[in-house]
């Protein structure tokens, strides 16, 4: 009986008297927060200038395989079809 008084006595004192408080709202200072760095976004480091442009349009570029194929040689011309998928 006497754990049970004791317990009673302890839920009366500690659990049932003791008293909340009212909360509060939590407030955010308004003092501004600096800014989280983010991920560095992709730079070239070297500009294309007009040395890396093409020297030569698709169209002459093939209009001079033509050319090439046409005056060459069967070993020549079988060494071309080489190059390519069938």
């Amino acid at each position: 009986m006497s754990y049970i008084k004791r317990y009673q006595r302890f839920v009366e004192e500690f659990v049932m008297g003791t008293e909340t408080k009212p909360s509060t709202p939590i407030t955010t200072p308004d003092t501004p927060t600096r800014p989280r760095p983010t991920r560095p976004g992709i730079t070239p480091t070297e500009v294309p200038s007009e040395e890396d442009a093409p020297l030569a349009s698709a169209k002459k570029v093939m209009d001079r395989l033509e050319r090439v194929y046409s005056e060459s040689t069967k070993e020549e011309k079988d060494k071309i079809n080489s190059y390519f998928e069938k």
